[in-house]
């Protein structure tokens, strides 16, 4: 089968499903350079009413489509629920992304609202919050330090990719994310924590050094108010 490419595929995509649409975003980042053989196309279709808010994954014209259909209240509905965790995903998808429809010639206003709570930023840190996460960070570092069991020490380093990223991110008020999305915002944000993370499980994975992983997470903790173990006190859940 031939394959489209994306504005191409993602139009017919929305002719032949979504006649009706009010708009309709595609996702830039299968329009970048990090496109990859395995991307898909993720467009936000706005409609009138039900069905929407829904999600669907089909396969369209030789790729993977992830369908994110709303309605205009949904959209801000949603932009608070990922807002909740701290992360950005459908705004972003609309705030970057290309006009595929805008029968309602509304797409430039949806864009704004978008890139609105974007530039807003998450919600800071509550001291709650920063204390949990400072202690779950403290206590994994601490098995990592303690263990020379090399499976345990493979999957602590896995763990600590995720946790000092996600805290070197919203300690700041910075969108977090993850995966690919986590790298990302580590790359845009200042400290170069993505490249010191990822360079850190490199080594040692090519040569069992557990020391620069040790040394990252300690910088990390030490800018979201160090590590914590005697006298922490929760009524809350640690994750």
């Amino acid at each position: 089968m031939d394959i489209a490419e994306p504005i191409v595929a993602a139009t017919r995509v929305i002719e032949e499903r979504f006649p009706a649409s009010r708009t309709a975003f595609l996702s830039n980042g299968v329009l970048s350079s990090r496109r990859t053989p395995t991307s898909d196309l993720d467009i936000v279709v706005v409609i009138e009413g039900p069905p929407a808010p829904y999600r669907e994954t089909i396969r369209a014209h030789g790729w993977i489509v992830e369908l994110f259909v709303h309605t205009r209240d949904s959209l801000t509905f949603f932009y608070d629920f990922d807002a909740q965790t701290r992360k950005c995903t459908l705004a972003r998808m609309c705030a970057d992304g290309y006009v595929l429809r805008d029968a309602w010639h509304e797409a430039a206003d949806l864009q704004r609202e978008a890139r609105a709570v974007i530039d807003a930023g998450p919600t800071a840190l509550t001291d709650e919050e920063r204390l949990q996460r400072r202690y779950a960070l403290t206590d994994v570092l601490d098995d990592l330090r303690g263990t020379s069991n090399q499976v345990e020490i493979i999957f602590i380093e896995g763990q600590l990719l995720q946790m000092a990223g996600e805290l070197a991110l919203v300690s700041e008020r910075r969108w977090n994310g993850a995966g690919k999305w986590l790298a990302r915002h580590l790359d845009d944000a200042p400290g170069e924590f993505a490249d010191q993370l990822a360079g850190a499980f490199r080594s040692l994975v090519a040569t069992g050094d557990k020391q620069p992983m040790i040394s990252v997470v300690e910088k990390v903790l030490e800018l979201a108010g160090g590590p914590i173990t005697e006298g922490f006190s929760t009524s809350k859940p640690v994750g």
